[in-house]
C-alpha cells in the first residue's frame, strides 16, 4: 500500500466518523429514536442541515421509565422528539354528580318528546326506546 493510499483510507475513516457521529452518540445515548436519526444521517446527512438536525436531536435529553415494559420517549408518550416541554400528568375524571332524584314533568316531557323522535328517524330500535322510556318514566 503506498503512501497516498494510506493517507487516503485515514481520511476517508475520519470523515466517517464525523459523518455518523450523530448516529453514533443516539445509539450510546440508548435514543429511543437511534434508528430514524441513523436512517436520516446516513441518507441525507451529507446536505448538511440534516446532519446537523440530527446532532441536536441526539443529544436533547431522553426520559427513559422505570417500567420495562413503558415507551421510552416523550412523557406524553409521543416519543416524537424525546422529553416533552409540558409535563403531563393523567388524573381520574371527577366524578359526575348525582341525577336528581325527581324530574320535573316539563323535563319528563321534553325528554320524550326526543326520545320519540329518535325512534321515529330509526336512530334507536324499539327494545331501546322502551328501555330509554321506562328509565325516564321511573326517574320522574
Amino acid at each position: 500500500m503506498t503512501d497516498a493510499q494510506s493517507e487516503f483510507l485515514t481520511f476517508l475513516l475520519i470523515a466517517t466518523i464525523i459523518f455518523l457521529i450523530p448516529t453514533i452518540i443516539a445509539f450510546l445515548r440508548r435514543h429511543p429514536n437511534r434508528w430514524v436519526i441513523f436512517l436520516l444521517n446516513t441518507f441525507l446527512g451529507a446536505t448538511g442541515i440534516v446532519w446537523f438536525g440530527c446532532l441536536i436531536w441526539a443529544c436533547k435529553a431522553v426520559h427513559i421509565t422505570a417500567n420495562p415494559r413503558g415507551t421510552n420517549g416523550g412523557e406524553s408518550g409521543l416519543n416524537l422528539t424525546a422529553n416533552d416541554v409540558v409535563r403531563v400528568r393523567v388524573e381520574n375524571a371527577t366524578p359526575l354528580p348525582a341525577p336528581s332524584s325527581r324530574l320535573s314533568s316539563e323535563e319528563m316531557l321534553n325528554r320524550l318528546e326526543r326520545l320519540k323522535k329518535l325512534r321515529d328517524d330509526g336512530a334507536i330500535d324499539a327494545e331501546q326506546f322502551e328501555r330509554m322510556r321506562d328509565g325516564i318514566v321511573r326517574a320522574g
